[in-house]
């Protein structure tokens, strides 16, 4: 089988609360849209200095609330440069937790863009075909737009107690599987010292929080390490399920990201992924790019199971 053991804590109640959603309850508008305000850009062209309140709200929207957010107003291209759109994205997420490092090579920013870009390296996020839903392994995933592609390209997010409480109603049995630590690939970007893969549970319970740690892809792709257990065939139609939960018509919100943007996606609550993209060649302002940030709460951010604890504070 291809789970390496037991998470101490399985959780048999369904999710309640606003980390409980579906499409359907942002048919009427854009609830996960922050708007910036005049006096909060005033403060950050003035003295750099971000309003309390809105980090506040920030941070209760990631922990308490829907796990989501897009901070939307930063005039980019007329107002700010790319550059200082950058330092303002990065003076934001400082105060939502510490910026960690996201590659082996201790980079603290990636900007995700064609993989024919000469200064883009491999991975899913480098390709034009969409990404498979997936969390990543710290706290929070911040991006800022610098720039849409002429097509496609939407961030595409889902609650994970939605998945959680369908998984309750629908496969009761799988509770035992779900919980379990996986076998993770790291698609090389591992720390050094460490094999090619960690041990994750896909559902987790710390402090009566339910936390989800999911990437199909690379569960499935860990077995090509001899040391990793192969995947029975029951783990596999779950796995399968899991995706396909994710995949129903209304379970997932997608988002097009406007120039400025800067979404916030509470890694432990949220599965994110994003449709594929066509870029303008002759156009730069329809080119995708993304600057994107990852963010560790540390012992401020909800409590988690070892096996997720250790990765909370990035690669390196």
């Amino acid at each position: 089988m291809g789970a390496v053991r037991m998470s101490p804590e399985v959780s048999t109640r369904p999710v309640t609360g606003p980390s409980v959603w579906t499409a359907a309850d942002f048919e009427s508008g854009e609830p996960y849209v922050r708007h910036l305000t005049g006096a909060e850009l005033n403060a950050l062209d003035e003295d750099a200095t971000v309003h309390a309140d809105l980090i506040a709200e920030l941070v209760d929207r990631l922990e308490n609330g829907i796990g989501y957010a897009v901070l939307r107003g930063l005039p980019l291209g007329t107002r700010y440069t790319p550059e200082q759109a950058s330092r303002i994205h990065r003076t934001i997420a400082e105060h939502i937790g510490e910026i960690v490092p996201q590659s082996r090579k201790g980079d603290l920013v990636r900007v995700l863009e064609d993989a024919h870009h000469p200064a883009q390296r491999g991975g899913t996020y480098a390709s034009k075909a969409g990404a498979p839903f997936h969390t990543d392994p710290t706290d929070v995933v911040s991006y800022l737009c610098l720039s849409p592609a002429l097509s496609g390209g939407a961030r595409v997010v889902a609650s994970a107690a939605t998945v959680y409480n369908a998984l309750l109603r629908e496969h009761p049995e799988w509770l035992d599987l779900v919980h379990r630590e996986y076998a993770t690939d790291w698609e090389g970007e591992q720390p050094d010292g460490e094999p090619g893969w960690s041990p994750r549970p896909i559902f987790s319970v710390a402090g009566g929080v339910l936390t989800c740690s999911l990437a199909t892809k690379r569960i499935i792709s860990a077995m090509r390490f001899e040391d990793v257990p192969r995947l029975g065939a029951e783990e596999m139609t779950c796995l399968m399920y899991l995706d396909s939960l994710l995949r129903r018509p209304g379970t997932a919100v997608h988002v097009n990201l406007r120039v400025g943007d800067m979404e916030f996606v509470g890694n432990h609550t949220v599965i994110h992924s994003r449709t594929g993209f066509v870029d303008d060649p002759s156009d730069p302002g329809h080119q995708r790019r993304l600057r994107r940030l990852w963010i560790n709460r540390g012992a401020e951010g909800r409590p988690l199971v070892p096996a997720l604890r250790r990765w909370r504070a990035g690669l390196s």
